[in-house]
């Protein structure tokens, strides 16, 4: 085994800081033997990277960890090589700055000393074109350390992002804002996907804009959609502007980010027309007969899905036909405010209170019929038979699921779709015979699931579900004589409400009011152009313009 493959192995990489697992001083500093001579792992790893260097050239150790091997956390002293620049100091005490690049420089001051000892620095990735006016840069950030009243919180500076990441969602966007769980998980999602394995390992200190543009841009790359991009980008300009008022950083590396445009190609799927939700609302009732009334207010009210779930009867104004809108529930079933923190009261037709009559009769029966008593004030819809909690909002996704898939109307992309139905093609091919001496039941298709697997490159549960959905989706077309593109989902009814309301020429104030958010939201996220409404535009300049046109 030569040198090279030696010293790689007994190198960990996985953090910001390469770290020698093998011998060591009693400083830390990692030691190798070369040649039968003892030296430090940090010259090895220097010259294996950027040639042998002349005697009496030392190699400095990494000022945060004796034991990195990283070259470009290292330097040298004692004479010059063409491999790297030496590291420029400021004044005496004022902190240190090296050259990375031509014109790009780091800047470090020290801050303060660890419980073992070891110096903390802050570092500061800048752009400077000659070595004093990254000396002036150094400078001012110097003075801005000393400017601090309060005295620099050693433990904080020391958090890696993995960390602080974690502290800033639970701590102070769950503990202090009252964010919900499903929004933090999507953030821990995305830091773990994209963030963690870049810069998880690094002080929060020594994140730079640059390291942020470069995780950024691969997301990008990726075909992210701008809506994702926009996630991230909620998730870490809040974090780093708390990170500074904590005293954990000082400068702000997402100040004025812009996003990168997404390279996605984003699959347009309207809201149901009129038609489209009656057969939605109606195959509900025989298909998901416990959460068709669910759906209906969905329809005519625009409420959130957490909204609906939390309506109690004494919420329900019988005389007025009205249904205030205070609560909502989340994921893990907690009760809690609406969204926008506001209440709100919704109208609603003499059909839908009707409808609402017959279910809380329903529930009434139910009950009787169990012989329990009701909750003092029960929730509209519960699958307790006292209905004291209200439906859980994942129950009612799932159940809506069942039913878009009864549709064909699954949100899955053109190619999940084709490789779906090639899968069901190779199902259905003509059996095989079967090898003499071969037991146990025959495959139930022409080619067994396992077979098909292969073939994509998929598990074989994968390839039983492909051919589940594609059957269904066939059914669908047989069932409904045709094969629908409409968005089936609960945030659809909202959108239906939203875009049927402005379609048919009600104010835009009134119409944001009742789905409890602004008009700029509403119109931005809400208001859907659907094939109705751009037929009748289209009609409407036909008459315009060919109208005009014969009167002359």
């Amino acid at each position: 085994m030569d040198l090279a493959e030696r010293f790689e192995g007994k190198v960990d990489r996985s953090g910001e800081h390469h770290l020698w697992t093998g011998s060591r001083d009693r400083n830390g500093i990692g030691q190798v033997r070369v040649d039968g001579k003892l030296t430090t792992a940090r010259r090895v790893a220097w010259e294996l990277a950027r040639g042998p260097l002349r005697p009496g050239i030392r190699i400095l150790a990494c000022p945060d960890d004796p034991a990195c091997v990283r070259v470009d956390h290292l330097s040298i002293i004692g004479g010059s090589t063409q491999a790297a620049t030496p590291p420029r100091r400021g004044r005496k005490g004022g902190g240190s700055m090296r050259e990375l690049r031509p014109g790009v420089w780091e800047l470090s001051v020290r801050v303060g000393r660890s419980d073992d000892g070891r110096p903390i620095r802050t570092y500061r990735t800048v752009r400077a074109d000659t070595q004093a006016e990254a000396s002036r840069l150094l400078t001012s950030m110097v003075a801005e350390s000393n400017s601090r009243s309060a005295p620099v919180d050693i433990e904080l500076r020391s958090l890696i992002m993995d960390e602080a990441v974690e502290r800033f969602l639970t701590q102070h966007l769950k503990e202090e804002k009252g964010w919900e769980e499903r929004t933090l998980r999507d953030y821990r999602g995305i830091h773990k996907c994209w963030f963690s394995p870049v810069i998880g390992r690094r002080r929060v200190s020594r994140v730079d804009t640059a390291a942020m543009d470069q995780i950024f841009g691969r997301m990008r790359a990726a075909g992210l959609s701008r809506s994702r991009l926009n996630q991230a980008k909620s998730l870490y300009q809040p974090f780093f502007r708390w990170a500074k008022r904590r005293g954990i950083v000082t400068r702000d590396p997402m100040a004025g980010f812009e996003l990168p445009t997404s390279r996605q190609v984003t699959r347009q799927r309207t809201p149901p027309e009129v038609g489209e939700l009656t057969l939605l609302l109606g195959q509900a009732v025989e298909v998901v007969p416990d959460v068709a009334p669910v759906l209906v207010l969905g329809a005519v009210s625009g409420m959130r899905r957490g909204e609906l779930v939390a309506v109690r009867r004494s919420r329900i104004d019988w005389k007025r036909s009205t249904v205030s809108v205070d609560s909502a529930t989340d994921l893990g079933g907690k009760v809690k405010g609406t969204k926008t923190r506001r209440e709100r009261t919704v109208h609603l037709d003499a059909a839908t209170m009707a409808m609402l009559a017959r279910h809380c009769d329903q529930m009434d029966q139910r009950a009787r019929a169990a012989e329990v008593d009701l909750d003092p004030d029960p929730y509209l819809f519960s699958r307790a038979l006292d209905c004291s909690t209200p439906v859980q909002p994942d129950r009612l996704t799932k159940q809506v699921a069942v039913l878009k898939a009864h549709l064909g109307i699954e949100d899955k992309s053109p190619e999940v779709i084709d490789r779906e139905e090639a899968a069901l093609a190779m199902f259905r091919q003509p059996h095989k015979p079967r090898p003499a001496g071969r037991t146990g039941p025959a495959p139930k298709g022409g080619v067994a699931y396992a077979e098909i697997a292969e073939h994509f490159g998929r598990s074989e549960r994968w390839a039983m579900l492909a051919v589940r959905s594609a059957l269904r989706r066939e059914e669908a077309r047989k069932r409904f004589g045709g094969r629908f593109d409409f968005d089936g989902s609960i945030l659809a009814l909202r959108k239906f409400t939203s875009s049927e309301l402005l379609d048919a020429g009600f104010n835009l104030s009134m119409v944001a009011q009742r789905q409890g958010h602004g008009p700029q939201v509403l119109a931005k996220h809400y208001a859907k152009s659907r094939p109705s409404a751009d037929r009748k535009a289209a009609e409407h300049l036909g008459r315009v313009v060919h109208g005009s046109a014969s009167g002359e």
